[in-house]
């Protein structure tokens, strides 16, 4: 399957060829970083300690992402950044999350190309057309989509693996160097596009499970957006800037559509700032 890299990274994105490392790092000498011989950039990373108006749960929840982005070196903020506290979020419903996943599902697969009668009997049978957005709803009563439209709604993909997660149905989310594991995630989901035990069964992953994840996700999207407005929107292919590394742009990296999408969707699941459907999801950093 072939996926088109039209990313949404919260900005406007020029196209730019991709470059090598050595020529980023020439061209972009401002960075805030320390410089050892031999050994690559060491970003610095801020003390939620110092975060006047965090709570010790945000703090470590931080402290956990930065763990993470240390082993690949990536560049963060050096300002206060955290998300809501537990106490202020209220997740998705099990059920509607479900819901959203086998929505997605019907629209990946009509933007993939399968007839517009089969996407809409996956919706019917499980009477989901309550969760299909008026985005959705229109591009599936489309006779004829735009195939542009219909390339960008396949990266979909990525926001039903996260989807699959949280619902206890993925393990792990990895680190958002390329595509999610697209033969697991059709393994996972085939059986269930018409079962609506998925739908009733459903049970989601802890709430500070989803928030970590959310937290991570929204620091490197950070990283991502920093790299397109202040270094020439130029990233390691696989997010790791811990050594040497494929220098691309960002609109050369599949890595940015899953970070987009990862960002999205976890969004959604936490209610961040609270979104009127699923068309009206923001992913500020």
């Amino acid at each position: 399957m072939m996926i088109g890299f039209t990313l949404l990274i919260g900005c406007s994105i020029e196209n730019t060829k991709p470059a090598n490392k050595s020529a980023a790092e020439a061209s972009h000498p401002d960075r805030n970083v320390e410089e050892p011989a031999g050994m690559p950039h060491m970003f610095t990373y801020p003390s939620p300690d110092t975060w006047e108006y965090a709570n010790d749960r945000q703090r470590k929840r931080a402290l956990r992402s930065f763990e993470e982005l240390k082993k690949r070196n990536a560049p963060v903020y050096s300002g206060p950044l955290f998300g809501d506290d537990d106490d202020e979020v209220t997740l998705q419903n099990p059920e509607d999350v479900a819901r959203r996943t086998l929505v997605l599902w019907a629209v990946e697969l009509r933007g993939e190309g399968i007839p517009q009668k089969e996407a809409i009997e996956l919706i019917e049978g499980l009477n989901l057309w309550g969760s299909v957005s008026p985005e959705e709803k229109r591009f599936l009563q489309n006779d004829d989509p735009d195939p542009a439209e219909s390339q960008e709604l396949v990266w979909r993909l990525e926001s039903i693996w996260v989807l699959l997660w949280a619902l206890g149905h993925v393990e792990e989310l990895n680190w958002p160097s390329g595509m999610c594991d697209v033969p697991q995630l059709v393994e996972i989901l085939k059986p269930h596009e018409s079962n609506p035990a998925f739908i009733a069964d459903a049970k989601l992953r802890s709430k500070a499970e989803i928030l970590d994840a959310q937290d991570l996700i929204m620091r490197i999207h950070w990283t991502i957006r920093d790299a397109h407005l202040n270094h020439g929107g130029i990233i390691p292919e696989d997010l790791d800037w811990s050594q040497d590394y494929n220098a691309v742009s960002v609109t050369m990296s599949a890595a940015v559509g899953v970070v987009q999408q990862r960002h999205y969707t976890l969004n959604w699941l936490v209610n961040f700032l609270k979104p009127k459907d699923w068309d009206h999801v923001d992913t500020p950093t």
